[in-house]
């Protein structure tokens, strides 16, 4: 697992969100089971699940939205969101930042030019204090 440092909310505020977004997050398999999404849950610093289906978006479900008793062998698109907001890696940081404020979330979805395509996740650090990015130390 590539090593997550972090860029502060005054620092991203300038850039453009490919700056900025973790390049490659992680995804499961359109076809994933609930029993998946659960042990994917286990690491405590994953708040989201990004379906895909050949690099496509597919879903994205947060541990809270996955009931508990629902049977492992559920498909875990069934409880995966798809209307969610998105931005473009060319969005600047401050049309990010106003679509987390208003949908009162931590993570966007990151899309390529073709609209289906994950190009990458903005993530809110858990104090809401900056972005984490994924193994290339700072944001340039």
């Amino acid at each position: 697992m590539a090593a997550h440092s972090k860029v502060t909310l005054e620092d991203a505020a300038p850039q453009l969100v490919r700056d900025v977004m973790v390049r490659r997050p992680k995804t499961l398999p359109a076809n994933s089971t609930v029993a998946d999404l659960r042990a994917h849950f286990e690491n405590p610093r994953v708040r989201t699940a990004l379906l895909a289906e050949d690099g496509r978006f597919a879903g994205a479900i947060a541990p809270e939205e996955l009931p508990p008793d629902v049977p492992g062998g559920e498909p875990a698109r069934d409880h995966a969101r798809t209307d969610l907001p998105t931005v473009g890696p060319e969005a600047t940081m401050a049309e990010a930042l106003e679509l987390l404020d208003r949908g009162g979330d931590n993570r966007l979805i990151v899309l390529g030019e073709d609209g289906a395509t994950i190009a990458g996740l903005l993530c809110l650090d858990r104090t809401g204090a900056g972005f984490c990015v994924d193994g290339r130390g700072q944001a340039p």
